[in-house]
């Protein structure tokens, strides 16, 4: 009787807490004073419960918040908070979905093995490393996004220079010719170094640290070099443009070769299938025949030799 009512207990507290940190909270100041900088790039999810700020102090004094994770929720567009706050409500559910079922299983009279907590804390480590899983997949998506958005981006900046306007005029032109939340990300940056009377190119160097992306950064360095020595800024542009595409080129047919290998998998396994389904009737025929040699007056042989002519 008590292991059930523990057990009721815990998941009990579990929803509680899930409860919580799924309600909202107002905006910090701090962020909204970040905001009155510029345009915000992107429309930031809400802002999660207050159980999430000791949840983000646990997992910063474990290890868990690094600044590596910090870059991958900037480039998924996802905040700490939401982060910490899919983390726990991942865990609560681990823990206690498998904790009901044997509650009730328990209640109703079913004996459960005690190999069950090994279920309990796997479903409890699946939905702590899920967030992670998740937020894994959507960088590597819109890392692909960002890559695409800024080839088509130096394609622009080309065209503009090619009709004359300057390397600053056709930054920001560029830029805000697109839409999308890469092309919010760099107006933004631009706005920003605007703001502080910084070269516009140290922004894509800001912007590349903080969301990771590394060929922010050589764009960077290739228009600081033409700025500051005047070299051929269309051609370093338009070499840079050419390379990503041919990237995004590879990445693609590497997609697809992969994709083709998968399809290809179910086709094998119908065709060994197949396979066994004739050759085993004929191999269980062979294996089963009678090879024992019966003689006249053997009479512990079951083949009826009078019939034999």
């Amino acid at each position: 009787m008590i292991v059930p009512l523990l057990l009721g207990l815990a998941c009990g507290v579990g929803l509680w807490m899930a409860a919580v940190a799924a309600r909202p909270r107002p905006v910090p100041l701090t962020q909204v004073l970040d905001n009155l900088d510029g345009p915000p790039p992107t429309v930031q999810p809400p802002a999660a419960g207050p159980v999430t700020g000791r949840v983000l102090e646990i997992l910063t004094s474990i290890g868990v918040r690094t600044p590596q994770r910090e870059q991958q929720l900037a480039l998924a567009g996802a905040t700490p908070e939401a982060w910490a706050r899919d983390k726990l409500i991942g865990t609560a559910g681990g823990l206690g979905v498998p904790l009901m079922v044997w509650a009730a299983l328990t209640g109703i009279g079913i004996q459960v093995p005690a190999a069950v907590g090994l279920l309990v804390v796997a479903g409890g480590a699946a939905g702590w490393l899920l967030p992670d899983l998740k937020l894994k997949e959507q960088v590597e998506q819109r890392r692909k996004a960002f890559q695409y958005a800024l080839s088509a981006y130096l394609d622009l900046v080309n065209v503009i220079l090619a009709g004359g306007g300057g390397i600053e005029t056709a930054l920001v032109a560029a830029a805000d010719a697109g839409d999308g939340w890469a092309f919010a990300k760099l107006r933004h940056a631009l706005y920003r170094a605007q703001r502080i009377n910084q070269p516009l190119w140290t922004a894509f160097d800001d912007l590349g640290a903080e969301l990771g992306v590394n060929e922010l950064r050589d764009l960077a360095s290739s228009i600081g070099l033409a700025g500051a020595q005047g070299a051929r800024i269309r051609a370093s542009l338009a070499v840079k443009a050419d390379t990503l595409r041919a990237h995004q080129i590879a990445e693609t047919e590497a997609a697809a070769e992969a994709t083709t290998e998968r399809m290809n998998l179910p086709t094998a396994v119908l065709l060994l299938g197949f396979l066994v389904f004739i050759v085993f009737p004929a191999i269980t025929a062979i294996t089963g025949v009678n090879t024992t040699t019966c003689l006249p007056g053997d009479t512990d042989c079951d083949v009826d030799v009078t019939a034999v002519p």
